[in-house]
């Protein structure tokens, strides 16, 4: 059964293709499902100094820092300190509590006013032209009542002036847009990606402002243009029944079908579904799965169909790349792609990055464009890094 979840080279292209139209749709209409979420953070000049407040939201997790941009890259003067949301998941989290975590952890830095803050946001938000982002949805069942709708940086500000915290300039962004303008220091490129393989999934990119459609006709811009495509959104073509199953017992039934094969927080979901028989726990998440496939020949059935599903996910992961490469990079292009990953499921999981990038190799050589030098790393704390770089570029503007 396990076979169930092999996918050939052809069904790879299929998805390719797929992700790339899915792509270009979301760069065209706000209703696409790969959302295509123009993030308004100026590229046109890279700020050289400064200081910012960063707080970076990811999943249940909060950290933040008070860091300071030099000829070194980003360091922190400050922090960063951490705690988690007291969230369970599945169950609603109250609005007072949410803000109050963070505000509360922000003010045990002591830090100066008159600071930006960069605000590192995981969950699907629409940015602003101002620099805020108005929460669309909430993921990875974690529930917020009250929120959706609103501008989170305004609500977080808020709380953090209660706490006597008081910020001069906003910048919002979604992980993937922290990762991806994280890169744009060090070796430079022609194309950036920022890529999130972890309890959730993403994909953002930096394209040209003429590639966008949708983008405001009024708006004055120079330089490359942040998106987050919402990819997690993506439904891909040849999922299996046990997918379908999954989605159905989830609490979002038709949405998020490519996190759902995808990411560590439906992994052991998958398992468990696809082997009912086993004593496994579906909420063990990535962490499960790959400790199962990690029994080799000795765990039978079980290591293998977890394997099989580890596998999967990492060639959705390079079909994806491929896909968005395609419609980056013109056919008879030459270009270099830096892609900025992050999650616990790319880099913990043994084998994944190498899966990814032997598949993505793959791809590209057979649907193009051909000439493309792709190279995946990872920039320690890129989070933090790209939150200050939002917060100071958008100071400078």
């Amino acid at each position: 059964m396990e076979n169930l979840f092999e996918l050939t080279f052809p069904k790879l292209t299929d998805i390719a293709l797929a992700f790339a139209a899915g792509v270009k749709e979301g760069l065209a209409r706000n209703d696409a499902a790969i959302k295509g979420l123009v993030t308004y953070v100026p590229t046109g000049s890279s700020p050289s100094s400064g200081r910012a407040l960063v707080v970076d939201l990811g999943g249940t997790r909060v950290r933040a820092a008070l860091a300071t941009l030099g000829p070194g890259g980003v360091t922190c003067q400050a922090g960063p300190v951490e705690t988690l949301l007291p969230v369970t998941r599945g169950q609603p989290l109250d609005v007072a509590t949410f803000l109050g975590v963070q505000a509360d952890l922000v003010a045990s830095l002591d830090v100066p006013d008159g600071l930006p803050l960069g605000y590192c946001f995981s969950y699907p938000a629409a940015p602003e032209t101002g620099g805020d982002a108005t929460l669309i949805k909430w993921t990875k069942e974690i529930f917020v009542p009250g929120t959706e709708g609103r501008p989170v940086g305004a609500m977080l500000l808020a709380e953090l002036t209660r706490r006597g915290v008081k910020c001069a300039g906003l910048s919002v962004i979604n992980d993937t847009v922290a990762s991806l303008l994280a890169g744009l220091s060090g070796d430079r490129a022609d194309e950036y990606i920022g890529l999130i393989v972890g309890t959730g999934t993403n994909t953002a990119a930096l394209f040209d402002r003429g590639m966008i459609p949708k983008f405001p006709s009024g708006l004055e811009w120079a330089g490359p243009v942040p998106v987050n495509l919402e990819s997690g959104n993506f439904h891909p073509p040849h999922l299996t029944p046990i997918d379908d199953q999954v989605d159905e017992a989830s609490d979002n039934p038709g949405a998020q079908r490519f996190e759902k094969a995808v990411s560590g927080a439906y992994l052991g979901r998958l398992l468990a579904t696809a082997l009912p028989d086993r004593d496994f726990d579906p909420d063990s998440g990535s962490a499960g799965v790959v400790a199962m496939a990690g029994q080799g020949s000795g765990g039978g059935r079980g290591a293998r169909m977890a394997a099989a599903i580890v596998a999967r996910s990492a060639r959705l992961v390079a079909a994806s790349l491929a896909g968005l490469i395609g419609h980056l990079v013109p056919a008879d292009g030459e270009r270099s792609v830096k892609i900025i990953a992050e999650g616990g499921l790319y880099w913990g999981a043994p084998g994944y990055s190498q899966i990814v990038e032997s598949t993505l190799s793959e791809l590209l050589q057979e649907i193009g464009p051909a000439r493309v030098t792709a190279s995946i790393l990872s920039v320690a704390g890129a989070n933090l890094a790209g939150s200050t770089y939002a917060a100071l570029s958008r100071r400078e503007s």
